[in-house]
């Protein structure tokens, strides 16, 4: 928190942003401290304090989660007794989770706090949604802000882009659909899945094709999992082939996601394996295939709401094959591909230019290819 403070103190105070910021960058400092104020050279929120580290935060807590006659406070005095005062972000969600694992909120039998019960009461539950619905809150602002910067910074007047799938790029489509309005650019949008043509459609943007427009000047999409050189996990949402395709086909490929998408090493958040896109008669072949080179399980994705497994738009199969040891993953993808039957796979390997990744504290981090 104390870098991010940092930053909002030395816009709100001398309209200052952080050496090196791009456009990006300075938009999201500058729109998130607006929200902020300075007095007597401490940064508020409105009329509560702002809370300068995870450490101060916590320390707080303690101070205030015990009753001055000593009883430790349940979740909503808690929240009551802190946030008339404080603030930092995330903080009810963390003050909900720190009341939830303290050790003597646990011995209390009926205790909001003691959520391993039997049987949980019906203030417990509604505590559990809180805190679910302020962390999906949380998740779809973060998606928001890497579309919005994705959008601001890389498309342009007279582009043909490229329109990926999924949760995030909603946000970067709306976003698309703001600047034409707004700035009147002429701009042509190639969907990759039948949800991005109906996203398109939607937000009434120019629907064209590879067959008119084979180069694009740059594609958006979403990822599963990115690690630290840039190598990704697409694909769970099945629209794998053509995402690359069109990937591959634009000058410039960005990716949009939120903070938990952002990895050291493949496998690290996505757990649900590496998608691989096969023609319906090879899918036992190449599941054996896989397993006995690279070992772990490749599975056949069954569908929820139909009988049987999921189709792509292509009409093909897929695979998730999770795997239980880092491997070279250039290697790996190349050898897969080669297997017959194979149609592509879910890792797009030395493809992204960059990737913004939207946050938990209001900013957007950029990784890119050139700073590698």
């Amino acid at each position: 928190m104390e870098g991010k403070w940092e930053e909002v103190f030395n816009y709100v105070s001398m309209r200052a942003y952080p050496p090196g910021s791009d456009k990006a960058q300075k938009y999201s400092v500058k729109r998130y401290a607006s929200k902020f104020t300075v007095k007597e050279d401490e940064l508020f929120y409105g009329e509560k304090r702002a809370v300068k580290s995870r450490e101060e935060a916590r320390t707080l807590f303690s101070e205030f989660h015990i009753s001055p006659d000593g009883k430790h406070m349940g979740i909503a005095r808690t929240r009551r007794a802190m946030c008339n005062r404080f603030y930092w972000l995330g903080m009810t969600v963390e003050i909900d989770k720190w009341v939830l694992e303290c050790e003597v909120c646990k011995m209390k039998p009926l205790s909001f706090a003691h959520v391993k019960t039997e049987k949980k009461s019906p203030k417990s539950r509604m505590i559990q949604r809180r805190l679910f619905s302020k962390v999906s809150k949380m998740v779809e602002e973060a998606k928001k802000l890497a579309g919005y910067a994705a959008v601001d910074n890389h498309v342009k007047d007279n582009q043909a882009v490229g329109i990926g799938s999924g949760s995030t790029i909603v946000h970067a489509v709306k976003r698309l659909a703001e600047r034409v309005k707004e700035e009147n650019l002429n701009v042509v949008c190639v969907p990759t899945s039948f949800q991005a043509r109906q996203l398109i459609l939607e937000n009434c943007l120019p629907l064209s094709d590879l067959d008119r427009h084979p180069e694009l000047d740059v594609a958006i999409d979403g990822a599963d999992e990115v690690d630290s050189e840039l190598n990704l996990i697409k694909g769970g949402g099945g629209c794998l082939t053509q995402e690359k395709i069109v990937a591959s086909c634009a000058k410039s490929f960005i990716v949009i996601a939120d903070y938990r998408k952002d990895s050291s090493a493949l496998g690290e958040q996505w757990k649900k394996g590496i998608p691989v896109e096969v023609i319906p008669m090879a899918y036992v072949p190449v599941s054996r295939a896989i397993q006995s080179q690279f070992g772990g399980s490749a599975d056949l994705r069954m569908a929820v709401s139909k009988a049987g497994p999921v189709v792509t738009d292509n009409g093909n199969f897929l695979l998730d094959w999770r795997f239980d040891q880092e491997h070279n993953w250039s290697a790996v993808n190349t050898t897969i591909k080669m297997m017959p039957g194979v149609v592509d796979t879910g890792l797009f390997i030395n493809l992204a230019e960059r990737v913004y990744f939207g946050m938990e504290d209001g900013t957007v981090k950029i990784r890119d290819k050139n700073m590698l």
